[in-house]
């Protein structure tokens, strides 16, 4: 009867702790650490209790789930510190090696999101001692992180001890790697076996003032899952995106650029059990965030966006004198000048996006029209206020999406035009569209997004949450109306010389290359490649340039409502 009411308190434990967050207050993580305090201290005085698995398995998952709703409480390091010891006894106890591995799993946590814990270096310690007993070079590089990121603790003798004593074992040029530039590898350790497992060959980084995007490079697609917790006023800890990826193991040539500026105090990445990755953002400061996926090859990406108003930012916005009427869009108000344009031309390299009947590949017509729509802005923009023009790519060279609407933030960009070739299973289809970024049910729309995303149309479909998140109605507003302009300017222009000329007007869809970028963007799909009529006017110059002074004329007549420039 006694064990059957210890089973229901663990159970009431962890029911709470299954509600809703917005339910719970910090102060009720006292009572339920208590809760489970009382149990823990029975659980060792009584023999009966000690001998039934479910009470501990219960117990370490009640302290564990302590830690995962109230992860800013001052007794979330306490619990996920219990829950690991919890879980190391188990294993003893029950000579079980998985549930040794999950206490270096759990102990891990508690490295890595509370550093500045008093437990810390109790975790890493533990981790250490269990490893020992199935892999001594990997025990020496545990306790050696005692010495060297938790040199003020009270296990730093019993660490030097080890290392000592495990010197034999050391790594063949080995070295433990200090934090430099803000960035952190916190495991560098060598793997018996990557059987079965996807390794991340690359953490790349690219950070501005206001936005910073981290994308992870893996070998093949693998489950991940990530998680914001929250700062931690009372050990100095920092907001923190993580994510884990299952069935995967870290290069151990793999380092991380330097953190130049944006919004992140650094990187850090473990290999956080035998076989996962975790992947952690310290943030110093953001508004939101949003974790996805990108296929061939497979990545994870992590955008982080700042606050626009941030004090960071230079620069000040005038009001016009006299305000539109009508649809009054954040530009109207805001007065906001064009003055740089980045033009996207679509694939490249490797990858030769959609090809005609004759051979005619989509990155080279891509390339052509983004050329001589760069030489057209260059030439009249100035009239309208643009006074420089970037390409992301100016020869065949393979650019990965993400990478794309970096180079327009890093150019400080003001509009982003993505320059691409239609294409259909069925050849007699033509005409041209412009696209903007946002959510549709239109099948055609959706096939042809997968297409240029690389991605099949059931992943497309994984896309809506991300695209819910990131989609900012103003920039859609200011984005649709550049893209009617324009597609309204490109039918002009190239009906004035061609018949059959379709106008398929101005729709929606999600485009990876637009997203992540918080300025008026458009993709324009100039003809039908695949069509054998439109692929021959791809061909002319003369065609080319008749697209391209649409866009152009497209970009002048809505730059023409904008009147005050950035400051400088």
């Amino acid at each position: 009867m006694v064990r059957q009411n210890t089973l229901i308190r663990l159970l009431i434990i962890i029911s709470i702790l299954a509600l809703p967050k917005t339910g719970l207050s910090l102060d009720k993580s006292h009572e339920l650490f208590s809760d489970a305090s009382k149990v823990y201290h029975s659980l060792l005085k009584d023999p009966d209790k000690a001998k039934n698995i479910e009470i501990w398995k219960k117990l370490a998952n009640a302290f564990y789930g302590i830690f995962k709703s109230y992860n800013n409480s001052e007794k979330a390091p306490t619990s996920l510190f219990l829950s690991g010891k919890l879980y190391e006894k188990m294993g003893y106890k029950f000579n079980s090696k998985d549930y040794l591995k999950k206490s270096i799993e759990v102990s891990r946590e508690l490295t890595i999101f509370y550093p500045k814990s008093n437990y810390a270096d109790d975790a890493q310690i533990r981790i250490a001692r269990i490893t020992e007993s199935w892999d001594k070079t990997q025990a020496f590089i545990e306790y050696d992180k005692i010495l060297n990121e938790f040199p003020s603790g009270d296990m730093v003798y019993a660490a030097t001890r080890k290392v000592k004593e495990l010197d034999k074992y050391k790594p063949k040029g080995y070295s433990y790697i200090k934090n430099k530039n803000k960035t952190t590898i916190t495991s560098q350790s060598n793997i018996k076996s990557t059987k079965g497992l996807s390794k991340v060959t690359n953490i790349r980084n690219f950070s501005f003032k206001n936005y910073t995007r981290v994308v992870i490079d893996l070998e093949s697609q693998k489950r991940y899952k990530s998680q914001l917790l929250k700062p931690d006023p009372h050990l100095g800890t920092p907001p923190r995106l993580y994510v884990d990826i299952d069935g995967t193991y870290i290069d151990p040539q793999l380092t991380i650029p330097s953190l130049e500026t944006g919004l992140l105090e650094q990187i850090r990445f473990a290999r956080n059990t035998d076989n996962k990755v975790r992947v952690v953002l310290d943030i110093n400061s953001f508004k939101r965030y949003s974790v996805f996926h990108l296929q061939n090859p497979f990545r994870i990406v992590m955008d982080i966006y700042g606050d626009k108003n941030n004090k960071t930012t230079t620069g000040s916005y005038k009001s016009p004198t006299k305000y539109p009427q009508g649809n009054v869009t954040l530009a109207d108000v805001l007065g906001l000048k064009i003055r740089r344009v980045v033009i996207d031309p679509g694939h490249g390299g490797h990858d030769p996006g959609a090809i005609g009947p004759s051979g005619l590949k989509e990155k080279d017509v891509n390339l052509k029209i983004a050329k001589a729509l760069k030489k057209l802005l260059q030439k009249n923009g100035k009239k309208y206020g643009i006074e420089q023009v970037f390409l992301t790519r100016d020869r065949d060279k393979f650019i990965r999406l993400e990478e794309r609407t970096n180079i327009a933030r890093k150019k400080g960009a003001d509009l982003f035009i993505s320059i691409h070739c239609n294409a259909a299973r069925n050849k007699k289809a033509y005409g041209i569209e412009t696209y903007i970024l946002s959510l549709t049910k239109d099948k055609n729309a959706l096939e042809l997004a997968a297409r240029e995303n690389a991605l099949s149309t059931q992943d497309m479909s994984d896309m809506e949450d991300i695209i819910k998140k990131i989609i900012n109605n103003a920039k859609i507003d200011e984005s649709k109306e550049l893209a009617t302009y324009v597609q309204n300017s490109i039918i002009s222009k190239v009906k004035r010389k061609y018949n059959n000329v379709k106008n398929k007007g101005v729709k929606k869809a999600p485009f990876i290359v637009l997203i992540g970028i918080d300025i008026p963007s458009i993709l324009v799909e100039a003809s039908f490649i695949t069509n054998p009529r439109e692929e021959k006017r791809l061909k002319s110059n003369s065609y080319i340039d008749k697209i391209a002074d649409g866009i152009f004329a497209g970009v002048a007549e809505y730059s023409k409502g904008i009147q005050t420039a950035y400051a400088d």
